[in-house]
């Protein structure tokens, strides 16, 4: 028997609705994973007092720590921004491997994603 797990964000959802908007602006998705989601609830609870518009002011952090190094991602799944240290960690670029040259039925992106103080370096795979 299959468990399937229920997942609900703490992220209320006029805000979600906010986030995902900029996330197709900015190449990433709030809720695709545990990582992603702490971010956006830290990110949320430091403007919760602020005057102002909020939605300006999360643009503006968010444009700060979405980096990229030359494009944003061009994603074929669903946007996993990666995470290091509860910060997003900077976009190098992607590898495109198109299925005739790996005998496969499907064209294969790797995303790699670096976090420039500390060093390490994550990779996505996605397969389209």
């Amino acid at each position: 028997m299959r468990e399937y797990i229920d997942f609900t964000s703490e992220i209320p959802f006029d805000k979600m609705e906010m986030l995902l908007e900029l996330g197709n602006e900015f190449s990433f998705d709030p809720s695709s994973s545990v990582e992603s989601e702490e971010y956006f609830l830290k990110l949320l609870s430091k403007y919760q007092n602020e005057a102002g518009d909020l939605v300006t002011l999360i643009r503006k952090h968010i444009k700060k720590d979405f980096r990229v190094l030359d494009k944003k991602p061009r994603w074929i799944q669903d946007p996993e921004w990666q995470f290091n240290n509860g910060r997003p960690m900077e976009f190098v670029g992607q590898i495109e491997i198109k299925r005739e040259k790996i005998g496969l039925h499907d064209d294969v992106i790797f995303y790699v994603f670096w976090d420039i103080e500390t060093g390490i370096t994550k990779t996505i795979i996605q397969i389209a």
